[in-house]
């Protein structure tokens, strides 16, 4: 059976690399009938934060990536490390090194003072045992093994000499396994078949052949992602606006839209497509088409896709992905009111936050008013005053508030003075939301009703008057 992990550290937030790494390994092993596993890699314990666990698991969650079984959490396997440490040890393939940090810098330093390559020069290999801290070193093979290679599904046959690898370290001095020695042990008890990670992994990659052949195990398939770049080309980071993918469900993002832009953050489904389902990513994703040059977040492009997606979502959907804003807003109309201005700007904003940027009046009536609108709509006031009067009196009469009967009201008024509609049509909707631009004006007041849009139009009509606006 086909079965991939995930595995993020809590020392940090997950980023959309985490993202995108995990989203290829969930629909690899959704495609491959499979299990898709998450592993939380804790030992560094100075660094990790157990809080970050749950916010890992939140991410997740939100993005749709359901893993199988229970988490497995490294913090709780030391003993388990320790073991395989051991038996490296008895078998000399692992030795114990004294070597202290200040020690270490310093014949590296003499090393590249003397134009010589630094790597650990095997001072402790085969000396006695000591009665002080120590970390524990893998042995790399001198003999049999000259070069170790792998075929990689996405960059092909890699290889490196053994002699230009160090020994490196697998268990620190306070006892904890390194990144390397609990990476392997855990895929193999964990029955991972094939890794899938970042390429800032192949170099640990060459490293942890040796570890599974040195232990007699089976090695799984690589795949190695391409880094995520900025636009400047260079690896994605804070600079560039890279943060949590929690932050961008709080700026209003739809999970879809999160999970669509990723996938093809290094693989494309062919030809122009560039919304693609969950169901079509299973279908058609395939390791072998993984770009190898890195691929150029473009949050742009992210908010046109998530716009496509606002637009084509169900109305009652859009309202639950509000939920949270609501309630940040304070809006307390009930769903049926909220629902009807839903339906009227989410073919408008590029992210769920943009809601209240556009249709804030729905909900509360307009603190101030667009000032180039003002100059251009609201000029000269004596005459526009009239107008809102004539507005409001035609409003007053209808006994049906609807677009149709608003549409008649404001065409009549001009009609009636000879001028045109777009006259007044424009006074109204900046009275009316503080703005110029909008959802259709006869919609908008519908929407709006005729309580709330007499109350606007009434405090605009204030403002004009007050000489000292």
């Amino acid at each position: 059976m086909v079965r991939v992990r995930i595995a993020p550290a809590p020392t940090g937030f997950l980023h959309v690399g985490h993202a995108r790494t995990a989203l290829y390994n969930w629909v690899f092993a959704r495609q491959n009938g499979g299990e898709f596993k998450l592993r939380i890699e804790d030992t560094d314990v100075e660094r990790s934060r157990v809080e970050l666990i749950d916010v890992i698991f939140e991410a997740l969650r939100w993005l749709g990536l359901d893993w199988d079984g229970e988490p497995w959490l490294q913090s709780k396997r030391f003993d388990i490390y320790r073991k395989y440490v051991e038996k490296l040890l008895s078998e000399g393939k692992a030795y114990k090194c004294y070597c202290t940090e200040e020690e270490l810098k310093e014949r590296r330093r003499r090393a590249l003072s003397e134009g010589r390559p630094w790597k650990y020069d095997r001072k402790c290999l085969g000396v006695p045992e000591q009665d002080k801290p120590y970390v524990v070193r893998f042995r790399i093979p001198d003999d049999e093994v000259q070069v170790v290679e792998y075929v990689d599904i996405v960059h092909g046959r890699l290889r490196k000499r053994t002699i230009d690898l160090e020994d490196f370290v697998i268990q620190r001095s306070d006892g904890t396994p390194t990144y390397n020695l609990a990476c392997v042990v855990d895929d193999h008890e964990m029955g991972i078949t094939h890794v899938i990670r970042g390429e800032d992994h192949i170099s640990n990659t060459f490293k942890q052949i040796l570890l599974y052949r040195a232990l007699g195990w089976e090695v799984p398939e690589f795949a190695h992602l391409p880094l995520i770049l900025g636009p400047d080309r260079t690896k994605l980071s804070k600079r560039h606006g890279a943060v949590s993918v929690l932050q961008y469900r709080e700026e209003g993002f739809l999970p879809e839209a999160m999970v669509n832009f990723i996938a093809l953050l290094g693989w494309s489904p062919g030809g122009d497509r560039e919304i693609i389902s969950r169901e079509e990513m299973i279908r058609e994703f395939r390791l072998e088409k993984v770009i190898k040059r890195g691929a150029v977040f473009d949050i742009q492009k992210l908010r046109w896709m998530n716009k496509e997606y606002i637009a084509k979502s169900d109305d009652r959907y859009l309202l639950e992905q509000l939920r949270p804003f609501l309630k940040e807003w304070g809006v307390e109309e009930d769903d049926e009111y909220v629902l009807k201005v839903i339906r009227l700007l989410k073919t408008r904003c590029y992210t769920l936050r943009e809601f209240w940027g556009l249709g804030g009046f729905f909900f509360k009536e307009p603190e101030e008013y667009d000032e180039e609108g003002v100059r251009k709509y609201f000029e000269p006031r004596d005459e526009s005053v009239k107008l809102i009067n004539m507005v409001m009196e035609g409003f007053e009469k209808l006994e049906r508030f609807d677009a149709e009967g608003v549409e008649q009201v404001i065409r009549g008024i001009a009609s009636k003075l000879g001028i045109k509609a777009g006259r007044v049509i424009h006074l109204t909707r900046l009275a009316v939301s503080g703005r110029t631009v909008g959802p259709g004006l006869f919609e908008m007041l519908e929407v709006l009703g005729k309580e709330r849009t007499l109350r606007y139009l009434n405090k605009a009509k204030e403002y004009l008057s007050n000489p000292n606006k």
